[in-house]
């Protein structure tokens, strides 16, 4: 069971922000290129669910910019529930 099934959409980002370390590290300055290795080029769990993520997203922390690796389920799971940004 990943984090994300006991939290919402916000609660998901609420969490990230409150402890990035559950990310991994990511690039400061982080190109197409490797954002499309980190998508197709290597495995990772979703970080809500725990499935293979082929979603990549960079988040940006307090402590740096952090991976946001999701499944194709959880990443439409995220844009349509998450209210941040509306």
């Amino acid at each position: 069971m990943g984090m994300g099934d006991q939290v919402g959409a916000d609660g998901l980002l609420y969490l990230l922000r409150a402890e990035p370390t559950l990310a991994p590290e990511a690039p400061a300055d982080c190109s197409a290129a490797q954002m499309e290795h980190r998508r197709e080029g290597e495995v990772h769990a979703c970080l809500r669910c725990g499935a293979r993520a082929v979603c990549a997203y960079v988040a940006d922390t307090v402590i740096g910019p952090r991976w946001l690796d999701l499944c194709p389920r959880c990443d439409h799971w995220l844009r349509t529930t998450s209210t941040e940004g509306s």
